[in-house]
């Protein structure tokens, strides 16, 4: 698309501003396009926009609270600038002080249709549409992918499936389709994102592992990686696909086992015990190798305590993961554990929270360091940089051409875990 052109076309800006996950990042990337395909400009600057367009998150009540001052602000400086949110917030706070236009996530698609009718004029009554995807990274080397929408899990400190709503699949040619689009544009890492990517087709009669078949068997030298999935979601087959396509589909697994006590995970209302997520953990291991499994922990649930804490710190350890994504507990209102009893005290959080973290920095250099001396397959991001299909960071010492496949002898380990590469003939 000739942007240039488009440009001179266009008489409304809008700035774009995004809170939150991958799949808030993917979305407002997308909007992006349909405001270009719907004849607006794209203002990088707040202050040179007629509108802003704000996407929502409310995964804490320290996202709202960071929303909510971010709209304070663009409506103190910027009083004639009409703003637009959407995202997760809309469907948990019904009325948003300062917002002109509320569009909640299940009717995006119609933002700009409705900002083209309504002649981006001001709405101050919060009117509600009632009509029924590094996002794309510089240089063209990764790109992301949104499978599905929705969760049906409803974890007991998660907020999201009142947010999103349940479990809504992409239909799959539209996914083959998108995902030749970005083999054509150059991308050779495709992310595939999602609120809870493993659940893909449930609602549907496509399984996950039948959407990866099919990608996987799409021509061209690309590779695949997964975002977050759960444990219960890693079957046979799956593992089966990344036996089988070992340069297609990235050796990396994020898989969040949030508590290594099955009192907590009970509480949490995870579906599976301590000793199932690490008998799926040594299937993996068995079939495919060393690929590196990452993980996240929440610190600090309603009635941990130190014993259930030490005992989580031990089981990381013996499941070996290569990464860990803390998160201290925080309060989510209109939550289960919200309404919990036994809180453990903030101070407690934060000091386990740090304690976890210097957990995964001890975990990530030991799996790091069994690289030394090993060729890998590095796809160089930018120059002198790069990223392994186990998601190690490379630093390059000699020169490699942005958005190629390289092969690079590791001749030395950061002490944060990212390894030092030199670019050798294949």
């Amino acid at each position: 698309m000739n942007t240039k052109v488009q440009y001179d076309k266009m008489t409304a800006r809008i700035f774009f501003y995004t809170f939150g996950c991958k799949v808030n990042q993917v979305e407002i990337e997308n909007l992006k396009k349909e405001a270009l395909n719907a004849g607006y400009t794209i203002s990088e600057d707040l202050s040179n926009a007629d509108i802003v367009v704000i996407n929502s998150c409310t995964v804490t009540d320290k996202a709202d609270k960071k929303y909510h001052s971010l709209i304070r602000k663009i409506k103190r400086n910027y009083p004639d600038i009409t703003i637009v949110t959407t995202g997760c917030l809309p469907s948990i706070e019904k009325n948003i002080e300062n917002s002109d236009i509320i569009v909640p996530n299940e009717q995006k698609e119609n933002l700009f249709h409705y900002i083209s009718h309504g002649n981006s004029s001001k709405h101050t009554d919060n009117t509600l549409i009632n009509d029924e995807n590094a996002v794309n990274s510089s240089g063209k080397t990764r790109a992301f992918i949104k499978i599905q929408d929705g969760c049906n899990s409803y974890c007991s400190y998660c907020i999201i499936p009142f947010a999103r709503g349940n479990l809504k699949s992409r239909d799959l040619h539209s996914i083959k389709a998108e995902f030749e689009d970005k083999l054509r544009e150059g991308y050779k890492e495709i992310v595939l994102v999602g609120i809870h990517i493993g659940n893909y087709g449930k609602d549907t009669n496509v399984s996950f592992s039948d959407m990866i078949q099919e990608l996987v068997n799409l021509p061209g030298d690309f590779r695949i990686r997964l975002s977050s999935i759960e444990v219960s979601e890693v079957d046979d087959k799956l593992i089966e696909l990344f036996e089988n396509y070992p340069r297609k589909i990235c050796r990396h697994f994020h898989i969040p086992i949030q508590s290594a006590t099955d009192k907590i995970l009970s509480l949490m209302n995870r579906n599976y015990s301590v000793s199932e997520f690490n008998q799926t953990i040594k299937k993996i291991r068995n079939k495919l190798g060393d690929v590196n499994i990452g993980t996240d922990v929440i610190v600090g649930f309603p009635s941990e305590t130190k014993e259930d804490f030490d005992n989580t710190v031990n089981y990381l350890y013996h499941m070996n993961f290569g990464y860990i994504h803390v998160f201290p507990y925080s309060e989510r209102k209109g939550t289960k554990a919200a309404e919990m009893k036994d809180v453990v005290p903030l101070k407690t959080r934060k000091e386990r929270a740090k304690f976890l973290r210097d957990v995964s920095e001890d975990l990530k250099f030991s799996h790091s360091k069994k690289y030394f001396g090993q060729k890998v397959r590095v796809l160089v991001e930018s120059d002198g940089k790069g990223l392994t299909d186990s998601y190690l960071a490379v630093n390059l010492l000699n020169h490699a051409e942005k958005n190629t496949f390289v092969n690079a002898q590791i001749i030395g380990i950061n002490v944060d875990g990212t390894l030092m590469g030199k670019v050798i003939d294949e």
